[in-house]
């Protein structure tokens, strides 16, 4: 029966996470046909991380009194009528509201999640098991740009939202059917204002923020950069931004060897790895170096969200554990959102490769923190 839910629960955060990653593949696209600069584009990311935030931070403190069965159920049935509504959508402003609301529902996911998956799964096995659902994101990296590779030989671009909607209302059906409803939720959740007291949340907060930046921020202009900056076609782009992503489908072993040896010595290991490919990714010219700098970067960056929620587990108990991936996740997005805007926007004056490299170099600094953190 804890197969069958890990398989849910991996679904689950599979469409959950390919409702924001879908934006990056049509980006160009879209970019075209409503005449957008690179900025304007970028923005789009921004809305989504601002809806983000904002239901992290509520989820984190509603979830726990609501139940966090009942608010995974009522996100995803909301994402789904949005992503309907996104087919409709025939100007930058109203898809730029409809993005903001995709942020909303999608964010109330992970904070709810996380205490399920820790309540109903032994705590040795922790690590393994976040890491195998975390895979879900990882897998929807690698598939998402291939799959609308494919999907737009036969499908116009908005009618994606449209088969990604009913794709999570079936997730959802099999969730409200299978899954139990642990009564952790009972547990009074701790004031906001005490989990930003923590020194190690700051930590957390800092370190979650630049490899969202290097994940998702980088991810989201990606094909932007292979396709206006390195002459790439955009199909081609897509498909090696596709390959880019396989070494994600590995990340599962980031939770075993954090289950054996520690998460805190990993992360560091992690971090370091993730700011020297991506400032590998800024300078590499030669395309076979390009896309080997590629698939290092993204599976070192998505690498540490496993290990990264495994150590928030072991920092908190079960009263803030929601609270706490919340409010830290929220730091993560936000830096996440901004990213794709500002480096838009260096690539409007100078190239994404200034905007690059300066990242890179950034997230190889953001590895001195982890002398704040206790080992975990």
């Amino acid at each position: 029966m804890k197969t069958l839910l890990l398989l849910i629960f991996w679904s689950l955060w599979f469409l959950n996470f390919s409702c924001r990653a879908v934006l990056s593949p049509l980006l160009p696209i879209i970019e075209e046909e409503l005449a957008l600069t690179h900025a304007m584009a970028g923005s789009f990311f921004l809305l989504i991380s601002v809806g983000y935030t904002i239901s992290l931070i509520l989820a984190g403190l509603v979830s726990p009194r609501l139940g966090y069965k009942r608010a995974i159920v009522a996100s995803f049935f909301f994402v789904s009528i949005v992503l309907f509504s996104l087919r409709l959508a025939e100007s930058y402003r109203s898809l730029a509201v409809l993005m903001l609301l995709v942020g909303i529902g999608t964010g109330i996911y992970l904070p709810s999640i996380v205490p399920m998956i820790t309540a109903i799964f032994d705590r040795q096995k922790w690590g393994r098991v976040i890491a195998l659902h975390d895979s879900g994101a990882s897998f929807s990296i690698f598939a998402v740009p291939a799959l609308v590779a494919v999907a737009l030989r036969f499908f116009y671009w908005r009618t994606l939202f449209l088969i990604l909607g009913g794709a999570c209302l079936v997730g959802l059906t099999f969730f409200w059917l299978f899954s139990p409803d642990p009564h952790v939720q009972k547990e009074e959740s701790p004031r906001f204002l005490n989990i930003l007291g923590r020194r190690d949340f700051w930590v957390m907060g800092i370190l979650w923020s630049f490899a969202a930046a290097a994940s998702m921020g980088v991810y989201n202009v990606v094909p932007l950069f292979l396709v206006k900056e390195r002459g790439i076609p955009l199909e081609l782009a897509n498909t090696i931004f596709g390959v880019s992503r396989v070494g994600g489908l590995f990340v599962p072993l980031a939770g075993f060897l954090a289950d054996r040896y520690g998460a805190k010595r990993l992360l560091l290991l992690i971090v370091l790895t993730t700011g020297i490919a991506t400032t590998g990714l800024a300078w590499a010219r030669d395309f076979n170096l390009l896309v080997m700098m590629l698939i290092l970067q993204a599976t070192a960056a998505t690498a540490f969200f496993p290990v990264g929620l495994l150590s928030i587990s072991k920092l908190t108990d079960v009263r803030e554990r929601s609270t706490f991936i919340g409010a830290t996740i929220a730091f993560g997005v936000t830096m996440g959102g901004f990213t794709p805007l500002v480096l838009g926007a260096v690539a409007d004056v100078w190239n994404f490769q200034i905007g690059i490299l300066i990242l890179g170099i950034l997230i190889i600094c953001s590895s001195a923190s982890l002398k704040g953190l206790k080992e975990v």
